[in-house]
């Protein structure tokens, strides 16, 4: 009787026990793969199946319709001996639930998921502190689900021992690792997920007050040093396994006595080192115009970033900031801050061009040799409990403060456990207090519903940390770590879906500026722009009242010519330009200085479409060594016919007259 009850249950179990054995190494949940250029990359799926299991089928489907392309099963892989498998399935750009099947002969043995996978564009931040971020305090997370970060943040040195392979959604309190905070990249993630419509990845490799020479110096060295290990080791450690579009470089304010070739030397040496460690001679960098700080500029500086683009093949000139002054956009006269991140974000967003992402070759790794490990993760004992979201710590050295962070759908108990022979006493459990009631709450705690505070009484050292649902009475899930500064997140579950309350309902107007030669030797000279306006939200707009207005300097005079079919951009790598003009009718406003620019009846913009405007500007009375700026911006729409959304409306290009 004992022996069939057992056997009973023995059979009853036997599912479950065939699915926990079911384990996914890759792909990871939130990780983004970079697209080739026809939109498509090859994702690596792998990990130990059930015994009896002998091949392996995946498919995709988008999280959210009109997000990827879904696929049919397809078999990916054959179980070895040591029940392991490993195999790749073919990916459109999307944001998928990739869903795992083990198969014996025709029999479905066991079957699993893995939600937000991402085939999209990989971005590396590197420079100084305007990349790296961290002053402004209240920043805006990112509000679309595809943007993601690795929430790590190493300040004083770089120790890849203990990266981690684990992605976060980049939130207010999320680190953008191994070195960079939120700052403005979040608001740029989410224009270009919505201009794009695939997932992007950021990854920090900025570092505070450095300058050019230091990266270059620090470059050469073998092995690496700070600043540029932080590159260094983003690229050998993420890089080589997701790939990358492009290293966005911002970094300048720190050279106020660099002479213009010397930046140039020392930043082609960084471009240089980068592309040899991975290989790859045409990995993209975009550099910023930036030089501006407590009132100085150095034209040296800018001289040298806009010889890089021009001269440097495969650099691409980024936004230029110094015209963003004034405490509106930056919070100590040197870092960006309120309505100046998302004047930032919007210039870098229309730096990132349509003909930047056709033209640039990204680095796309050999599937063959893409490692599936999970980089540095906690000794854990126990398993996760359903509701168990994800479970972190927020600590500061300096005073001992400790919190420990977990988010789960219902309330849990935590304790802390000291495994050297420090000091420490409280070992009991506690229920946790819900962060958003509580009096510690801060924007380094998003992402975590509730917690518990240590203040002042945690020494650095190894601890465990314990979790579990109210109401049990077991050792809970287990999570053994050395303690790291910051925020740091040791346990990421299968985050639930969470679907889209509404859909877009309007169209939404961004704009650029195209003009890479911006110098005015004399009077008279003359040089020929074009202003780009892209429809984002993937909606045309409403036909023959799209506004545009755009004003140049005291010092110069405008002309737009409604005959114009194509224009030679000054400094331009490729023209003629095809320009829309016969679409628009030009009104001025402010003698020759200033124009509105209004669509023709019958025309529009197409969703994910753009109207291209050809321009040309000349210096009147400018005076030498002046530098001043041309503004062009989607006019205000109150009744959302054309225009949805304020925040990406404005561009701003510098112009100096020599």
């Amino acid at each position: 009787m004992i022996h069939t009850i057992y056997r009973a249950f023995f059979l009853c179990a036997l599912p479950y026990l065939l699915q926990a054995q079911f384990i996914i190494n890759s792909p990871k949940t939130r990780s983004v793969i970079q697209r080739d250029g026809a939109n498509r990359a090859q994702l690596i799926i792998a990990g130990t199946a059930p015994n009896s299991s002998s091949t392996i089928e995946a498919r995709l489907i988008p999280m959210v319709v009109g997000q990827g392309t879904p696929s049919d099963w397809t078999t990916v892989a054959t179980v070895t001996g040591d029940h392991t498998f490993r195999g790749t399935l073919a990916a459109l750009g999307g944001w998928y639930r990739v869903e795992i099947r083990a198969k014996a002969a025709t029999a479905i043995i066991a079957d699993t998921a893995v939600n937000r996978i991402g085939v999209g564009e990989v971005f590396v931040i590197a420079g100084q502190s305007n990349a790296q971020g961290g002053i402004e305090k209240n920043v805006p997370p990112a509000i679309d689900d595809r943007v993601s970060c690795i929430d790590l943040f190493q300040y004083n040195s770089i120790d890849t021992q203990a990266f981690p392979f684990m992605f976060s959604h980049v939130s207010a309190g999320a680190s953008i690792g191994p070195s960079n905070s939120p700052y403005l990249w979040g608001i740029l993630g989410d224009s270009l997920t919505k201009r794009l419509n695939v997932p992007i990845l950021f990854l920090g490799a900025a570092q505070g007050g450095s300058n050019s020479t230091e990266w270059a110096i620090s470059a050469a060295a073998t092995p690496a040093t700070l600043p540029y290990q932080r590159i260094s080791a983003t690229l050998l450690s993420y890089i080589n396994r997701l790939g990358m579009r492009a290293i966005l470089w911002h970094q300048g304010e720190s050279d106020g006595g660099v002479a213009e070739q010397a930046y140039v030397n020392n930043l082609n040496s960084i471009i240089s080192k980068s592309r040899q460690q991975l290989n790859h001679s045409r990995l993209a960098w975009l550099i910023s115009r930036a030089s501006y700080i407590s009132g100085q500029t150095n034209s040296q500086v800018i001289a040298a970033q806009n010889r890089l683009s021009r001269e440097v093949s495969d650099v691409y000139a980024g936004p230029a900031t110094d015209g963003l002054i004034g405490p509106d956009n930056r919070v100590d006269d040197i870092h960006f801050g309120g309505n100046g991140l998302w004047r930032v974000a919007n210039l870098w967003n229309q730096s990132l061009t349509d003909l930047f992402f056709s033209q640039s070759i990204p680095f796309i790794p050999t599937t063959s040799t893409i490692g599936t490990d999970a980089g540095w993760q906690p000794v854990t004992t126990g398993s996760p409990f359903s509701s168990l979201q994800r479970v972190g710590y927020r600590y500061e050295s300096s005073s001992r403060g400790f919190f420990l962070l977990v988010g789960s759908s219902g309330p849990v108990e935590g304790r802390l456990e000291r495994l050297d022979s420090g000091e420490f006493t409280d070992t009991s459990w506690s229920t946790l207090t819900p962060t958003a009631s509580s009096s510690s709450n801060n924007p380094g705690f998003s992402d975590y519903a509730s917690l518990r505070g240590y203040p002042s009484s945690i020494s650095p050292g190894r601890y465990r940390l314990s979790v579990r649902q109210v109401g049990d009475t077991g050792p809970g899930y287990q999570l053994e770590t050395v303690l790291h500064d910051y925020r740091n997140t040791l346990f990421i579950g299968n985050e639930p879906v969470i679907q889209q309350t509404g859909p877009v309902v309007s169209s939404d107007l961004t704009i650029n500026l195209d003009l890479p030669q911006a110098n005015f030797a004399t009077a008279g000279n003359v040089d020929n722009f074009v202003v780009n306006v892209f429809e984002v939200a993937g909606l045309p707009t409403s036909s023959g009242n799209v506004r545009v207005n755009i004003t140049v300097p005291v010092g110069y005079s405008l002309s737009f010519a409604s005959s114009l079919t194509n224009i030679n951009v000054s400094g331009g790598a490729y023209n003629p330009v095809a320009v829309d003009n016969s679409q628009w009718t030009a009104t001025p406003l402010v003698a020759d200085r200033q124009l509105t620019l209004t669509m023709n009846a019958g025309t529009f913009i197409p969703g994910n479409g753009k109207s291209s405007l050809g321009f040309s500007i000349i210096r009147t009375t400018a005076n030498p060594g002046s530098a001043a700026n041309i503004t062009v911006n989607v006019a205000d729409d109150p009744t959302k016919s054309y225009d949805s959304n304020l925040s990406n409306n404005v561009y701003v290009r510098v112009i100096s007259g020599l």
